[in-house]
């Protein structure tokens, strides 16, 4: 499931697009899937940041950090997966995630987002994904916690948008 966020007006030519928030995965093979997805966002601020300087791109990563996780699939029924150390190797996305450049000002590289947050899940493929909000969870006030997003594109979008036009 693909999920994107976008903030638009329908001045100019067109629609243009003034903020966007794209929802990334990390369920299983973390160590290939999050530098896949560290492309996939540097990729995608490049895009919408071709399209309008200006305009915020912010992105959601989900971790799973489940230790049992089947995917879901057909193609992958019982196949077997290695134990992992899972508080070290989601701890080891974060960081990596947490290491991302973000662009404060329009005139900075088009590839760096304004604004990134990491959710933790356990979710094993089967039953209902469980919120996991203790380490190695991002922590309230902490760069990439949920409320650190919101606060960023907010700050942002008064900056840019509303406090510019007054």
């Amino acid at each position: 499931m693909r999920l994107l966020l976008v903030l638009h007006t329908g001045e100019g030519p067109g629609i243009s697009v003034l903020a966007a928030v794209e929802n990334k995965t990390i369920m299983t093979a973390h160590s290939k899937a999050r530098k896949n997805r560290f492309g996939d966002l540097i990729a995608y601020s490049n895009h919408l940041h071709n399209h309008r300087r200006d305009c915020i791109a912010g992105a959601i990563v989900v971790v799973n950090m489940s230790e049992i996780y089947e995917n879901p699939d057909p193609f992958a029924k019982g196949l077997r997966r290695a134990k992992f150390d899972m508080q070290k190797v989601v701890g080891d996305t974060i960081r990596l995630f947490a290491g991302l450049p973000l662009r404060t000002d329009v005139d900075e590289p088009s590839d760096q987002l304004e604004a990134l947050g990491v959710i933790v899940v356990d979710y094993d493929g089967a039953n209902s994904s469980k919120l996991v909000t203790e380490r190695p969870a991002p922590q309230p006030g902490d760069s990439l916690h949920y409320d650190s997003f919101i606060h960023r594109i907010a700050d942002l979008y008064e900056t840019r948008f509303v406090s510019s036009k007054s």
